[in-house]
């Protein structure tokens, strides 16, 4: 009797392992990012073949607009809410839809004024985006689809250089430090001697500095501006008031 329980436990502890083999094991999480890029590319195809069939595309009608957008909509928003290995490329995916939201929500101004230049700066988004979707993972169309695929490259390349030279601007800006240097007759002159750190040279830097009171109240403005700035070189900035204030902030002016 005892020999059968023995053998009867004998074999159920390969039973016992083996379930708890099978519930120690994990559901294998599953990644979209593959699916994305081929709904990416499906959608932007589905909207080109669209385009295609507009026949006064110098006067798209508000309806086209709304059908050019859904279309890509349609094979993309869904991954807003998925799994993704590559966590740039998911921000970037986040981007892409709120892009073609944005699209979207230009649309609703189509009667007004100001629709083109809603629907300009969406289309500089969205395409700013892919450009650096594209450098994650290389896009792949149809060699039909050159001429458009070019377009949508050009500008989002344009877009980001002008990015890029606003963010070093925005960066030079911040970094500029005056000084009190003189002191005569109530006049009061500061001055600021400042690196051109930027991949730019300009032709005209101007900037306004705004003194304010310790209320945050603005008491005078004074210009400060640089002409032929080449990059690395350092200039002395300067500027000078009568005055009193507490702090200064600089606004960018002109620049180019």
């Amino acid at each position: 009797m005892k020999k059968i329980k023995y053998f009867a436990i004998m074999l159920l502890i390969p039973m016992i392992l083996a379930v708890a083999g099978c519930s120690g094991k994990k559901k294998a999480v599953k990644y979209y990012d593959s699916d994305f890029i081929s709904a990416l590319e499906q959608g932007l195809q589905n909207r080109w073949n669209y385009t295609d069939t507009i026949k006064d595309t110098s006067n798209i009608k508000r309806s086209e607009y709304t059908k050019m957008v859904n279309e890509e909509l349609n094979s993309v928003e869904d991954y807003k809410n998925k799994k993704f290995k590559n966590d740039n490329l998911h921000e970037e995916a986040l981007e892409y839809i709120n892009a073609l939201h944005q699209q979207k929500a230009a649309i609703s101004s189509y009667s007004d004024s100001s629709f083109p230049v809603k629907w300009s700066n969406s289309y500089n988004k969205r395409t700013d985006v892919l450009i650096k979707i594209n450098k994650i993972h290389k896009l792949s169309f149809d060699s039909k689809y050159d001429s458009y695929w070019t377009e949508i490259t050009r500008n989002g390349s344009s877009v980001e250089n002008k990015s890029k030279r606003e963010q070093q601007i925005s960066t030079l800006i911040k970094h500029i430090k005056f000084k009190l240097s003189k002191n005569e007759d109530g006049f009061k002159t500061y001055d600021a001697n400042v690196k051109n750190t930027t991949d730019y040279s300009f032709k005209t830097f101007l900037i306004n500095v705004k003194l304010l009171n310790n209320k945050g109240v603005v008491v005078d403005t004074q210009p400060v501006s640089v002409e032929n700035w080449s990059k690395k070189q350092t200039n002395q900035l300067e500027f000078e008031t009568d005055k009193d204030f507490s702090r200064y902030k600089i606004v960018k002016d002109f620049i180019e």
